[in-house]
């Protein structure tokens, strides 16, 4: 039995003394437990008796966020005060892909990544409390599901993925960094080195220039408004719940509760909605 969840306990039966110390169940103990619903099916059984229940989470999001990170930061080196031989615009454009291309670099896609890594449950809760983790931001919204169902008569999962639009950008993000890839590419074949006796300068054309900027934008612009609003519905969620459970506290007052609440330490607001 040691692929099984009592082998892997290691009970020494072999030992007298030990297994001298065993009683079987009453038939009534033996009967109740029969009555008991199951606490686990078979392959989730196999798992915890071969001791494998890690791995079963993955961030849908990571592997492109590494790779939006890894662009930015060659951005950052090659359209660094870099001149357009072209037109002005076109060296605007590029500036503002090197401005975007900084913040992803060194704090966006770091930020983006470890969001979406606890909205994935790949990495533990720690003690942040501010940022959604899939386990507690799960737990809130069941208990959310069943409040805002009787108060609002809400009858959609919006209370559950609320924590978690950051992780569902994939797609997007897959797209987008398509772009900001090639054109990267395409740039890099593009410039004239001159530095240290002057600006560095590009033949790149303006759609091109334009198309970059946009990519470069939107990555960031995604990276940054989601996890912010991720974990601005997950502190609202659990706000909420912080106030219903100081609401239930007037759930079934006995008859004490209500005559010193409404003699003595109840508000004029209180009372009147105890009595309404």
């Amino acid at each position: 039995m040691s692929n099984s969840i009592y082998g892997r306990l290691g009970f020494n039966s072999t030992d007298p003394t030990t297994s001298g110390t065993v009683s079987n169940y009453s038939s009534n103990v033996i009967t109740q437990m029969s009555l008991m619903p199951p606490l686990v099916n078979s392959w989730q059984a196999n798992a915890i008796g071969s001791g494998t229940t890690s791995n079963f989470f993955v961030n849908p999001v990571a592997n492109v966020t590494n790779k939006v990170w890894n662009v930015s930061n060659t951005l950052i080196v090659i359209a660094n005060n870099l001149t357009s031989t072209v037109s002005s615009s076109i060296t605007t454009a590029l500036a503002n892909v090197f401005t975007s291309s900084t913040s992803l670099a060194t704090t966006t896609a770091n930020n983006y990544l470890y969001v979406t890594n606890r909205e994935s449950n790949v990495v533990p809760q720690n003690s942040d409390t501010t940022t959604p983790h899939y386990s507690t931001a799960i737990a809130q919204s069941k208990s959310l599901s069943y409040l805002v169902n009787q108060t609002d008569g809400v009858q959609n999962n919006s209370v559950i993925m609320g924590n978690f639009t950051s992780i569902t950008l994939g797609n997007t993000l897959n797209s987008l960094y398509a772009t900001m890839n090639t054109i990267t590419n395409y740039l890099a074949t593009t410039i004239t080195y001159n530095y240290p006796i002057s600006p560095n300068t590009t033949t790149i054309d303006s759609a091109n220039a334009i198309a970059l900027m946009n990519a470069v934008y939107q990555i960031n612009y995604l990276m940054t408004k989601y996890p912010a609003q991720d974990s601005q519905f997950f502190q609202n969620s659990a706000n909420v719940l912080q106030d219903f459970g100081t609401m239930t506290q007037f759930n079934n007052l006995g008859q004490s509760q209500l005559y010193l609440l409404n003699n003595y330490i109840g508000s004029p607001s209180l009372i009147s909605n105890l009595n309404s």
